[in-house]
């Protein structure tokens, strides 16, 4: 795993930072997203989706668990794994089916349903940065070396 950390100040550069992944990722690819409350996750899944032209308005799906997001060029699922309790859980949900579909695939909580995530996955943790309304610290743990620069 190839390891990189930013710090975006404003809800724009952490939406850039996700297009900027976005442009490397692959279909199939999953991104385990880890952090708290209002840290980011869902700021950083709407940048990735404009990058695809999701048209649709990206909201966490905390209470359905699941989202799909659709456009001709990439679907993106996005899972909310917060009320769930562990991996198990995730499976019997059928992520296997959405790991197999070529979508890229967005697990909000990650650190809940580890169990259920393949070791090469991205893990993305996010943190706020004390003093700083919109800042973020971003780890960034890539199972390939990319160019991300900031």
């Amino acid at each position: 795993m190839v390891q990189y950390r930013f710090q975006t100040h404003s809800a724009e550069e952490t939406s850039q930072l996700a297009k900027r992944l976005a442009a490397h990722l692959l279909p199939g690819d999953i991104l385990a997203m880890t952090g708290n409350l209002a840290s980011g996750k869902t700021t950083f899944t709407q940048g990735l989706t404009s990058f695809f032209e999701i048209k649709e308005y990206v909201l966490s799906p905390t209470f359905t668990y699941i989202n799909e997001y659709h456009s001709e060029q990439q679907d993106i699922i996005h899972i909310d794994a917060y009320r769930l309790s562990s991996g198990e859980e995730l499976i019997a949900m059928g992520i296997w089916e959405y790991y197999d579909s070529g979508a890229i695939v967005i697990i909000e909580w990650a650190e809940i349903v580890a169990k259920a995530i393949p070791e090469d996955a991205f893990g993305l943790n996010f943190r706020t940065i004390e003093g700083e309304e919109n800042g973020r610290d971003i780890l960034i743990h890539s199972p390939r070396a990319l160019e991300l620069g900031l």
